[in-house]
């Protein structure tokens, strides 16, 4: 009954692994789009907003052993709780179409530009139901799996970027005006659901001696590789920088150092796949736990809904991606704002002492939300 799906260090390879590489494929194009140069503050700013809303969840998850559902039903009563998840479990769904969409293209240019982009989906929608079938537990041991292949690959693609990086395309600082900056922070916060990922996470591990600092500095190291990878991308590309989509496939292909074995940064852009194929998992895992909690049933059925819905979004809007990333990143921001910040911030408000309901924090078969 104390068995906990997660570990501190598993999270702790979330926040520094899995999270960065999704913020390396169209979201350095999409803040140079207002953000220009200033794209680096653009994201800080982000960074600094997710790091203190984590923050504040760690301190609750110091303070108390409950699920979300658990604090939700102290507070508010099952019923409450039940309604957050499920509204919750739409949120999930909905902040992973653009990352489904983003990464289609990703695969179309890299991998294989002559296979429908329907099809190479399908066994990421096996994969993805499986995932979810099993919850928080394969969550962690992918992130156990992700943090050896990130650790070798993304150094040696900064490095092979490195020399060709101009980094004077950065200043001035500020020309663009706060008000940009702010703008593309807001814009940008579809690639920013860790906070909301860690609202799901309480009572989910076992918070120990120094957890806090060590999640944290995990979530600075990932932040602090993200921050140079997008300072890296804007000295190479600069004002085609809004061009480059699939950032992470661009940034190292003008090495000049292998020239006579061709694209040797395709090999780790390759390996680095599985570490994003884990990363379009997690909200659809959290979307199924969520759904499973507010229904009550086995998350088998929600898994399968949810992913049937996903096959269909994929098929009709195939070709779209344009018109869904402005609709999330203009015109929607703020559901990502209100999700992903507000809401897991204002958990810290709800009761935290084990009343006679807080077995709602467990599904009747013994998985915890």
């Amino acid at each position: 009954m104390n068995e906990k799906a997660l570990n501190v260090r598993q999270i702790c390879f979330l926040f520094a692994a899995i999270l960065p590489v999704t913020r390396m494929l169209v979201y350095p194009a999409t803040l140079s789009y207002r953000a220009k140069n200033d794209l680096v503050w653009a994201a800080l700013i982000s960074f600094a907003a997710e790091f203190a809303v984590i923050a504040l969840l760690l301190l609750l998850a110091k303070k108390t052993d409950l699920t979300f559902f658990g604090l939700v039903q102290n507070t508010f009563g099952r019923v409450a709780a039940r309604i957050a998840c499920f509204v919750f479990s739409l949120y999930f769904f909905f902040s992973s179409l653009l990352p489904v969409l983003e990464q289609r293209g990703f695969i179309l240019q890299v991998f294989y530009e002559n296979v429908s982009s329907f099809l190479s989906f399908i066994p990421f929608v096996a994969v993805s139901l499986y995932a979810s079938v099993k919850g928080l537990r394969s969550t962690g041991r992918v992130a156990d799996l992700s943090l050896p292949i990130f650790a070798v690959c993304i150094p040696v693609l900064l490095l092979l970027a490195l020399p060709e990086a101009d980094f004077t395309a950065l200043l001035p600082v500020g020309s663009t005006g706060a008000g940009n900056i702010f703008r593309s922070a807001a814009e940008g916060m579809n690639w920013f659901g860790g906070a909301a990922y860690m609202l799901f996470f309480l009572g989910n591990f076992r918070y120990e001696k120094k957890s806090a600092v060590k999640i944290l500095s995990a979530y600075g190291i990932g932040a602090a590789i993200v921050l140079f990878f997008l300072a890296l991308f804007y000295g190479i590309f600069s004002d085609i920088a809004i061009l480059q989509q699939n950032a992470l496939a661009h940034i190292s292909k003008y090495a000049t150092s292998f020239t006579s074995l061709g694209r040797i940064d395709l090999l780790f852009i390759f390996a680095l796949s599985p570490v994003l194929l884990f990363a379009l998992c997690l909200p659809l895992q959290l979307s199924t736990r969520c759904a499973a909690e507010a229904l009550h049933v086995r998350p088998v059925f929600p898994a399968a809904a949810i992913h049937l819905l996903l096959l269909l979004f994929i098929l009709f809007f195939n070709q779209s991606y344009l018109e869904i990333q402005t609709l999330m990143t203009q015109k929607l921001w703020y559901v990502f704002v209100v999700f992903a910040l507000l809401l897991p911030a204002l958990a810290l408000v709800l009761r935290r002492e084990k009343g006679a309901g807080a077995g709602g924090a467990r599904l009747k078969n013994g998985r915890r939300l």
